[in-house]
């Protein structure tokens, strides 16, 4: 799960999320859950953006993230925006 707090350089963003995307599919994601700057606030501050992706399992998803194709993806970003990005465990 990605959680955009801030999106500082809508280009950079755009230019990430070009190859992000592929990177990760062709890495292990199974499928994108959401995917969006379209969010409902119900409780606090909403983030700009989020993503959640869903992989096979936890180890699926650092190997994603460490592939190359993402880091390479990953500095296009250079800091475009403040976010957090974690993988949840789920059941």
């Amino acid at each position: 799960m990605v959680i955009y707090n801030k999106i500082i350089d809508k280009e950079k963003l755009q230019k990430y999320a070009v190859d992000a995307l592929p990177a990760l599919m062709s890495n292990g994601a199974k499928k994108t859950l959401a995917r969006s700057a379209n969010i409902t606030q119900i409780e606090g501050i909403p983030p700009e953006r989020a993503v959640i992706l869903e992989f096979e399992n936890v180890e699926a998803a650092k190997i994603a993230y460490n592939s190359e194709d993402y880091q390479l993806a990953l500095r296009k970003l250079d800091g475009g925006a403040d976010r957090f990005l974690f993988v949840i465990e789920g059941t």
